[in-house]
């Protein structure tokens, strides 16, 4: 009898090692239907987040086209300005790439260029248009333009250095300016190279009180600003990079 007990323990026990293996089987296949269809949402959440990007890209885009959409439409409403961002934008970015900054770097800069005057639009129409010299109270107002552009460039966080770009364009090398203060090299680098290029377009441009200055008349204004209201280095740089004027007022 004790041969026949074995055997039929040992078949029990056969018996019991399939049944845990089947089930183990079955259990294997559970988790590697599991884990395909774990894969397969991930990789469905990546394009769905893929997606999610793009339509956020392109929304951002469109806003800031629009943005400079009303920026030309502002300009365009004085004969005196029309164009002037898109040279300031043109000029800046030829600087910052001679500045040494990486094209990417430079077109932030154009693009803070071509919305640097933006803030405008929060200036009434009689201080902007206004063809003799601004009251204080009229400065006041005109001086709140880059904070008010900043602050309409904020929620493009891709847009971020630009938009302190705009916020600082005013300010002056010697601590003169506007809105904050900033002195030298605290002032961004993109800042002081909009405010070479934006100086020497309104040199160069027709205003109600003063006809355009020619390139070399407007090359003396700006190094007679230079290490004053203008980055010194910027400017000779801008001598060297434009001799005979940018490509739209070279002479």
């Amino acid at each position: 009898m004790a041969p026949d007990v074995a055997l039929s323990q040992a078949l029990a026990y056969a018996r019991d090692l399939k049944a845990v293996c089947e089930v183990w089987q079955e259990r294997e296949r559970e988790l590697k239907h599991v884990n395909a269809r774990l894969r397969a949402s991930h990789r469905q959440s990546l394009r769905y987040a893929a997606d999610l990007k793009k339509t956020y890209w392109r929304m951002e885009r469109s806003f800031l086209n629009s943005l400079q959409a009303l920026a030309i439409a502002l300009e365009a409403r004085d004969r005196y300005t029309r164009g002037h961002s898109d040279r300031v934008a043109a000029t800046a970015r030829g600087l910052a790439l001679a500045s040494g900054l990486t094209s990417p770097a430079a077109e932030t800069v154009a693009q803070a260029g071509r919305l640097h005057d933006l803030g405008k639009i929060g200036v009434p129409e009689r201080v902007l248009g206004k063809c003799g010299p601004l009251t204080d109270e009229e400065w006041a107002v005109m001086r709140l333009h880059p904070l008010t552009g900043a602050q309409i460039l904020a929620p493009l966080e891709f847009f971020g250095d630009a938009t302190l770009i705009v916020r600082h364009h005013h300010e002056r090398f010697d601590g003169s300016g506007y809105p904050d203060g900033l002195r030298g090299g605290d002032i961004p680098l993109g800042s002081r190279i909009v405010a070479v290029a934006d100086v020497y377009d309104a040199l160069t441009s027709d205003r109600p009180y003063r006809g355009r200055l020619p390139h070399a008349r407007a090359l003396e204004r700006l190094r007679r600003e230079a290490g004053r209201t203008l980055d010194g280095e910027l400017v000779v740089l801008f001598a060297d990079t434009y001799p005979d004027g940018p490509p739209d007022r070279a002479v």
